[in-house]
């Protein structure tokens, strides 16, 4: 062990780190033996305003401070001190409770120490300025529309609907010098080709007249309803959509031996994808083939969902309808009947006698038809005493084939009660 002690202390490092070791402790005696305390200094300490809610109760506000922040010298501070006092941790106040009028006024500050921290450690602490000079405003306040434009865009075979803002106006305060250069709110969406509804919540800028963006210092001076506008851009699917009419089977005609043609064949229109994925023909209406004998045409207004907009612009349709491939007859069928006649104590004089029935059907089927292969019915249910016009419907033997008649027909019947 005595040889190892002594290679240790004989060494060069030994010395070295020796010597270090000598030298702090040296250091720190003088430091903190010889120097206790000195001066130090904190410089860009914040100026916080008290009762300021009281001075915007008066419709007033600060515009400018002078200085914006004060440089504090704490003298004789003990050095145990100095990494708690910064301007972190110390602040100057201003009470601004007092404040009647605008213009300028000067109004001396405190100083706010850490806790734990008092006044009595220091011999005395040194300011930049005695005080702070203010410039007092009325306060202004002003509504602002919001103003936001869509111009990226939409995805090839989508839409951009008309920009939505909530709210769609915002309040504005702040000294009326300052609010009167707010000439527009403006909304900046930097988005292109959408596919889908975009709805986000965006911040604002400010425009003057000039449309230069206010500047950071004024917009310190401003406060906001609100720091952000949602915005929603609605986009929709567009699609060709064709047009069509249901039509009721009559008279021997069907879908299949009947030419339709619709002028506008087909229309734009754009909604959401849902919607339209399995749309592929608006039908317009319907049409009764057995109300004409071979050609009818129709007008239809285009009336869309309201999920749905017509892009083509479009709002009404032309329907041609002409039935092919078979011919027409016309016989004349006499003494009409009744059913659900009133009870016997009422009489029935049917005043028509006979129609003149106009068929349709295949040639082939309408020769084998007569007279007696077709009944006109008239249907008295609920009727009272009087002269009616009553509703009739043809009816033609199963066994004449595909033949219907074409048209409207009624029955003129007569109804009274007898007499006891």
């Amino acid at each position: 062990m005595r040889k190892v002690f002594s290679k240790v202390f004989s060494s060069r490092v030994f010395y070295i780190v020796f010597s270090l070791l000598v030298a702090i402790a040296l250091w720190m005696y003088v430091e903190l033996a010889e120097n206790p305390n000195l001066d130090h200094s904190v410089p860009g300490v914040e100026v916080v305003f008290v009762n300021h809610d009281l001075l915007r109760d008066r419709n007033f506000i600060i515009s400018e401070k002078s200085p914006e922040t004060v440089r504090l010298i704490f003298n004789d501070c003990p050095r145990s001190l100095i990494r708690r006092l910064n301007n972190s941790t110390v602040t100057v106040t201003v009470d601004v409770a007092n404040i009647a009028r605008t213009g300028y006024e000067w109004l001396p500050f405190e100083i706010d120490l850490p806790q734990g921290i008092n006044r009595g450690m220091f011999s005395s602490i040194t300011r930049s300025v005695e005080g702070i000079t203010l410039s007092i405003d009325r306060l202004y306040e002003r509504s602002f529309t919001v103003d936001a434009r869509y111009t990226g865009g939409a995805a090839e075979g989508y839409i951009a609907g008309d920009v939505e803002i909530s709210p769609p106006a915002i309040m504005i305060d702040g000294p009326e010098s300052v609010v009167a250069q707010v000439s527009k709110v403006w909304i900046p969406i930097n988005r292109e080709s959408l596919s889908a509804t975009l709805t986000e919540d965006f911040p604002f800028i400010l425009l003057d007249e000039n449309d230069e963006e206010l500047s950071e210092e004024l917009l310190e001076m401003l406060t906001f309803s609100q720091n952000t506008i949602r915005v929603t851009i609605p986009i929709r699917m567009m699609k060709i959509v064709a047009l069509g009419v249901n039509l009721i089977d009559g008279a021997g005609a069907t879908e299949q031996n009947s030419i339709i043609s619709i002028n506008p064949p087909n229309i734009t229109v754009s909604g959401d994808p849902e919607d339209l994925m399995n749309l592929n023909t608006h039908f317009l209406g319907t049409i009764d083939l057995s109300r004409f004998t071979s050609i009818h045409t129709e007008m239809f207004t285009i009336a869309l969902p309201n999920n749905l907009i017509s892009e083509s612009g479009e709002s009404q349709a032309i329907v041609d309808v002409e039935v092919v491939g078979l011919e027409t007859l016309v016989l004349s069928v006499s003494n009409p009947r009744v059913v659900n006649a009133p009870p016997d104590d009422y009489s029935v004089t049917v005043i028509t006698q006979s129609h003149d029935v106009r068929l349709r059907g295949k040639a082939e089927d309408l020769e084998n038809i007569t007279s007696a292969n077709i009944r006109v019915v008239a249907d008295l249910l609920d009727l009272g005493p009087g002269q009616h016009q009553v509703p009739a419907r043809v009816y033609i033997d199963e066994d004449a084939g595909d033949v219907g008649a074409i048209g409207d027909y009624r029955v003129t019947v007569r109804i009274t009660r007898e007499q006891t």
